[in-house]
């Protein structure tokens, strides 16, 4: 009797111990509303040619000529891809602490025939930085007429590829659970901004781009500084 109170005992314990081993991380949880959001500026860059080119929401391609391919196809996607829909921040909490996500989304594809650059496939992507709040306070009293690079650290980042309808904060949460783990402080924030009288411009980049990350001196989103202060509290 006592050999199989034993046994039962054993495999009591052995079914608690696997149930705990297979405990799922608490998935963070995202403010459903926004501290912080910019859905429009302009893209400015300039051309090999020396000549200022602009678009709505990206820093157009590098073209020295052909106006009609700024929005074909991969030149649609900006230079060097910088497009974006909108910037956003939010407050998320991970295991009980609270800290702030910038959300990036922008519009994306690719070739389904690479070699032969055929079947233009669009997509939309989100990149996303985790930081602390703490951090956001490099971007006040900043000196106007001057360019600030402000580098932040991430806690997590990651992109979502091909997303659909369906997308949601929780789908954001959830990746951070999974991709943005894997890529824990794998990269830095990079904004680089400077501020006139009434107008802002900046670049918000993941550091690691360099060198691929555009030049400050000749590609830029401008928008008015109270459309910027809708971002990021500056004071």
């Amino acid at each position: 009797m006592k050999k199989i109170y034993l046994s039962a005992l054993i495999l009591i314990t052995a079914i608690i111990a696997n149930a705990q081993e297979r405990v799922s991380p608490t998935i963070p949880v995202i403010n459903p509303v926004a501290k912080g959001k910019l859905t429009e500026a302009t893209g400015w860059l300039q051309n090999d040619s020396g000549v200022w080119i602009s678009k709505k929401n990206k820093v157009p391609a590098n073209l020295k000529s052909d106006s009609s391919l700024f929005d074909y196809e991969k030149y649609g996607l900006g230079e060097n891809e910088e497009n974006f829909i909108y910037f956003e921040l939010r407050e998320i909490t991970i295991d009980g602490k609270s800290l702030t996500i910038l959300i990036k989304k922008y519009n994306d594809g690719d070739y389904r025939y690479k070699e032969i650059k055929k079947d233009w496939m669009p997509s939309t992507t989100i990149v996303y930085f985790v930081f602390e709040t703490a951090e956001l306070e490099k971007l006040k009293n900043l000196e106007p007429d001057k360019t600030h690079n402000i580098i932040i650290p991430t806690l997590y980042f990651s992109h979502l590829y091909n997303l659909d309808a369906k997308s949601s904060l929780k789908t954001i949460a959830k990746n951070v659970i999974e991709d943005g783990i894997f890529n824990k402080g794998s990269d830095k924030l990079a904004i680089s901004v400077k501020f006139f009288k009434d107008k802002t411009r900046f670049l918000i980049e993941t550091e690691s781009r360099y060198p691929d990350r555009l030049d400050f001196e000749k590609s830029y989103y401008e928008t008015p500084t109270v459309n910027f202060e809708k971002l990021f509290t500056l004071k």
